[in-house]
């Protein structure tokens, strides 16, 4: 089905009908089932389609793959500017993939879980709405009974804990932490950016659930990962949700420590929206000046 999605992509761009590219090779009928995913294509198939574009067979194959790792980049982008809420950023990302044709079928649903999330955050969805397609997307709640997991899979679960109340988010933030304990029943866990955005989730539930010591936990977590990666992505969360925590634990000292770090990820990467996004949250949380904070702390701490 993803080959036949990439033909039918190279097709159009070809300026070919769908007639003309069948004509010779199989039926219109055929070509629907192999877009459906009922069978597969065979080689000599592809073989003849690939003269129809004259476009070698291997040379094909590889751009197919480049294309897929391209598309799941351009997702990326879009999945991340959606949940930084910079909805100037992700309307451009969504205006350019609405005009691609989404290879790989479980990239399909990365897409399709950025724009529900998207359209949320413009307010076009409920949040009962919201919860309900996404649901539907990984078929929850029967998914919760599966050995096995995709990322996608397991990222579109963890969103589910956004939208619900706290006691509708016990099973699912039970069967995520028994998926992180393990790792094995995670497929495909390497997309550093799915696995940050899963653990940043799971730790503002658990804020929620006030199980502070496992936000703290799971933030040091995706510390650690980013650290050794050498990627700072959603640190900015990790270190307010752990401020939070220790805030909430009458741990004042590390409660600075976590807040002033929060302060210098969000000036090292130097997005003004964001910037004030958070300093929103967190004079209203800890009712300071965000900025007068991080003076007092300097001068309490810089000799």
């Amino acid at each position: 089905m993803e080959l036949s999605n990439y033909l039918e992509k190279i097709r159009y761009g070809r300026k070919l009908t769908q007639e003309d590219f069948v004509d010779g090779v199989v039926s219109l009928r055929q070509y629907q089932r192999y877009r459906s995913g009922e069978c597969e294509i065979p080689y000599e198939k592809l073989q003849q389609f690939s003269d129809k574009l004259g476009i070698p067979s291997r040379k094909l194959l590889n751009e197919f793959e480049k294309k897929k790792q391209e598309q799941l980049n351009a997702i990326n982008e879009y999945y991340n500017v959606v949940v930084n809420k910079d909805l100037q950023q992700a309307d451009k990302y969504r205006t350019e993939l609405k005009q691609d044709i989404i290879i790989e079928e479980e990239t399909q649903v990365y897409y399709r879980h950025a724009t529900i999330l998207h359209d949320y955050n413009q307010d076009k969805l409920s949040k009962t709405d919201a919860a309900h397609i996404s649901a539907k997307l990984i078929d929850y709640p029967k998914i919760l009974k599966q050995d096995y997991f995709t990322d996608i899979e397991v990222l579109v679960l963890s969103s589910l804990l956004t939208f619900l109340n706290v006691e509708q988010q016990q099973p699912i933030l039970e069967r995520l932490s028994e998926l992180f304990d393990k790792q094995t029943d995670i497929i495909t866990i390497e997309n550093d950016i799915i696995y940050t955005m899963i653990l940043m989730r799971l730790s503002k539930s658990y804020g929620m659930q006030k199980n502070f010591p496992q936000v703290i936990r799971v933030c040091n977590l995706g510390i650690q990962r980013g650290k050794r990666l050498k990627r700072y992505y959603l640190w900015e969360y990790f270190y307010y949700y752990k401020a939070l925590a220790y805030f909430r634990l009458e741990d004042y000292v590390n409660y600075e420590d976590s807040l002033f770090r929060c302060y210098n990820v969000l000036h090292m990467e130097g997005n003004k929206k964001k910037i004030e996004l958070f300093t929103g949250y967190i004079e209203k949380d800890f009712n300071i000046n965000f900025h007068n904070f991080v003076l007092n702390y300097l001068k309490k701490h810089v000799v």
